[in-house]
């Protein structure tokens, strides 16, 4: 079975926004996970939580980067249902601290069958359910 990466917002934002000190380790980490033919996954819930700066600032073209960027990158989407509605409210009861948004990743990333959560919440390794992939320890 290939491997499989599921990216939450922070490390798209810190790639996209070329974020220091940030942008090296996601950048290495995607493509070592790329050459490897990985499956990448993120959800609907990064893209609202993207959208809401370029929004802000009215610069709409950061929200056809990010888009393009998914499509060629080769990012699979996960979309919110029940059953990841349902995970999600497992998770925070399991996991005290963890925001619904949060949840929301963590669920999808395990519901679409990922091995690994790449982010920078350094709180969300707390949550065993799926490898946590920590951009500080990167």
């Amino acid at each position: 079975m290939a491997e499989c990466v599921f990216v939450d917002t922070n490390p798209l934002i810190y790639l996209l926004d070329n974020v220091q000190p940030f942008v090296l380790p996601v950048k290495k980490f995607l493509l070592r996970y790329k050459n490897l033919n990985a499956e990448f996954y993120t959800s609907t819930v990064t893209d609202a939580e993207f959208f809401v700066k370029p929004i802000e600032e009215n610069q709409l073209d950061k929200i056809d980067l990010y888009k393009n960027f998914l499509l060629n990158f080769g990012f699979l989407k996960c979309y919110i249902n029940d059953a990841i509605a349902e995970r999600a409210a497992k998770i925070r009861a399991k996991h005290k601290g963890v925001k619904l948004g949060d949840a929301l990743q963590l669920a999808s990333s395990i519901e679409c069958g990922c091995n690994y959560f790449l982010t920078n919440d350094a709180h969300l390794k707390q949550v065993v359910e799926v490898n946590v992939v920590y951009i500080g320890d990167l």
